[in-house]
Order: structure tokens, then C-alpha cells, then sequence
């Protein structure tokens, strides 16, 4: 008897565990290119996920996995104009509006890096939405008194498991000449 509770218990373990790694998002098997020749860049990203190029100022190109609804990992491209500023000037900038502008914005990290040679900045933060806690890492790139933002918000929960579409894409990130 006390060998089939520990069976019993050792099998829904295992089917449990089985469960819970199939869950949340699988490796994307191929990824294409989103080019915008408008606005000078171009970026890849998983080729199941859905695409809305944007007409604002600002953002430029939301990218979402599809299937997930509301609380979906994406990826969005924003091009900024900003004459007199440069990398360091123009993250603080931004940094300082996120705090000025989100009621329970925390910073997590900033750190500096290099992507395919150009100097980047890196910010991790996180923001509450609808009761959904998210983590948004934006890389700020900058040139010729223009400031990207390559911003990858995802919910908390799921965030580990998009980590490598997001270093995928932002690896892919290329200004057009």
C-alpha cells in the first residue's frame, strides 16, 4: 500500500513537472525581418508574432506574440528626435520621464553595453498594468541627435522564458544607411 502512494506521488510529480515545462513560450523555430526604409531600421522577430507598423511621432513598429491576448510579450521600435543630447544625456532623460510618469515605476537595472559595436544603454524596470506586473527592459541607442528605444515590456511571470527572443532581436536591431 505505502509503495503505491509513493508511486502514485512520484507520477503526478513527474506529470506535473512535465506539464509546467511545456508551458508558457517555446523557442521560436525561425525568425524574419521587420525593415521599416521610412524611418531607417530594421529588426527581426519571431515570424508567428503579429506586426502593427505605427504612424506616431514616436513609436514606431509594435511586434506581440500572438495567442496571448492582452498580456502579451512584445517587442516596439520608438525613434526620437533629440537635438542637443546624446547616449547618456538621453537615457537619464527618459529614465527621469518614467518615474515623473508611471505611479509604480521601480527601476531594477542600468547598465551600460556594447550591440553589434554601437554603445547602448540598458534600463530594466517594472510597471504595473491592469493588475498585471510587467518587466520592461528598454535599450536606448543614439546617433546623430536621434534616440532609439528598443523596448521588450512582457508580464513578470513569463518574462525568463522570452529572454533569449528578446536577445535575438535586440542583437538583430540595425539602423539603415
Amino acid at each position: 500500500m505505502r509503495r503505491r502512494v509513493i508511486l502514485a506521488a512520484m507520477l503526478f510529480t513527474a506529470t506535473t513537472l512535465g506539464l509546467c515545462l511545456s508551458c508558457g513560450s517555446s523557442e521560436p523555430a525561425q525568425f524574419v525581418t521587420y525593415t521599416d526604409e521610412e524611418n531607417g531600421f530594421s529588426i527581426d522577430y519571431p515570424e508567428n508574432w503579429a506586426v502593427e507598423p505605427k504612424t506616431s511621432s514616436e513609436l514606431k513598429v509594435a511586434i506581440w506574440s500572438s495567442g496571448i491576448g492582452v498580456n502579451a510579450a512584445s517587442i516596439m521600435v520608438g525613434k526620437y528626435e533629440a537635438s542637443g543630447y546624446n547616449l547618456q544625456s538621453f537615457s537619464e532623460y527618459r529614465r527621469n520621464y518614467l518615474a515623473d510618469n508611471i505611479d509604480d515605476y521601480a527601476a531594477v537595472s542600468t547598465e551600460e553595453s556594447i550591440i553589434n559595436g554601437r554603445p547602448v544603454i540598458q534600463h530594466t524596470y517594472t510597471e504595473t498594468v491592469s493588475l498585471t506586473t510587467y518587466i520592461k527592459l528598454e535599450v536606448y541607442f543614439f546617433e546623430s541627435e536621434t534616440g532609439w528605444i528598443v523596448c521588450f515590456p512582457c508580464p513578470q511571470k513569463s518574462f525568463n522564458s522570452y529572454e533569449s527572443t528578446f536577445d535575438i532581436a535586440l542583437e538583430s536591431f540595425r539602423l539603415l544607411d
